[in-house]
């Protein structure tokens, strides 16, 4: 890909996080946000601080409150809640060209079929995000563990422009790879997601601290097994060592919160469907029993439900 335009489309940690070192490098990038983060990048720009890629701050930078108020785009970074990905579609469509390449951040491994039942499976790269960003206060993004993005293509996107794409977010200085099996490496992310995610919505607890404790060190060890159980009956090929490899990473990153610790912290809405309740959902079509994932699935919904 040559000199583009990218728009990303939410600024939360991720959103952000890319966003402001890509707009570093020189790229041109347009940020679709709401409420006081749109304001506040709107007033000062973004600010990063991170031990990892140092204090990085990009002023001017130019932010919407629609996509339809943005220029259209040669690449998009889909970065809102898992929830809120179908209600973005009419808005993000006058963005979107013949050309346009639309990468999901999310979480989860199903919000690339919302997106491409819209645009078509020749425009979308579904991905997997590591970053360990969130929105400290409004234009200021906290980062905490190494950044990585995997991405492929699913059938009907010509391989071919992944290069390119892959050339342009690397700009950003983060690992930036291609994988050979887009949809092994989102449902190994979402092992994590589904057990360290969700336990420390629910304990408010950080993922170091959960392994320090037996009892929901084993919690997440069944949660963790319960999708590598319900992913081999799909015929993708999680492993049982993926469970102590997760566990082996988390230890080395000591200091880190999940971004569903901080949503449940702050009142805002959790994943809850896109973390755990898949696992419950395709555990049921697929006959495999999902016990610790259905209990922690009802936990979640019942702390957002108001009774």
């Amino acid at each position: 890909m040559s000199a583009q335009r990218i728009l990303i489309y939410g600024a939360g940690g991720v959103g952000a996080f890319f966003g402001a070192l890509l707009v570093r490098a020189g790229a041109d990038v347009h940020f679709v946000a709401r409420g006081a983060q749109l304001e506040a990048m709107r007033r000062g720009g973004l600010t990063i601080r991170s031990s990892i890629v140092g204090d990085v701050h990009v002023p001017g930078v130019q932010a919407h409150e629609r996509a339809s108020d943005a220029p259209k785009a040669d690449l998009v970074l889909v970065c809102v809640k898992t929830y809120q990905t179908a209600a973005i579609l009419d808005d993000l469509a006058p963005s979107v060209m013949d050309s346009t390449i639309i990468m999901t951040l999310q979480n989860g491994v199903e919000s690339d079929e919302v997106v491409a039942g819209r645009f078509g499976w020749e425009r979308v790269v579904p991905a997997a995000v590591y970053v360990g960003a969130t929105i400290d206060e409004p234009g200021v993004v906290v980062h905490e563990a190494p950044a990585r993005i995997s991405f492929g293509g699913r059938p009907g996107f010509d391989p071919a422009r992944l290069h390119g794409v892959r050339d342009v977010l690397a700009t950003t200085g983060q690992r930036i790879q291609i994988s050979e099996d887009i949809q092994l490496e989102r449902w190994r992310k979402l092992m994590w997601n589904a057990s360290f995610n969700t336990v420390s919505a629910m304990t408010l607890r950080s993922p170091s601290e959960l392994l320090a404790l037996a009892e929901t060190r084993a919690l997440l060890r069944r949660l963790m097994q319960e999708v590598v159980d319900v992913a081999r009956a799909l015929g993708i090929g999680l492993v049982d060592g993926d469970v102590d490899d997760h566990i082996s990473w988390t230890e080395r990153a000591p200091g880190m919160r999940t971004s569903t610790m901080v949503d449940r912290s702050r009142g805002r809405t959790m994943e809850a469907d896109a973390l755990i309740g898949v696992i419950v959902r395709k555990g049921r079509e697929r006959g495999v029993p999902t016990p610790a994932s259905e209990t922690m699935y009802a936990l979640m919904k019942a702390s957002e439900t108001s009774l």
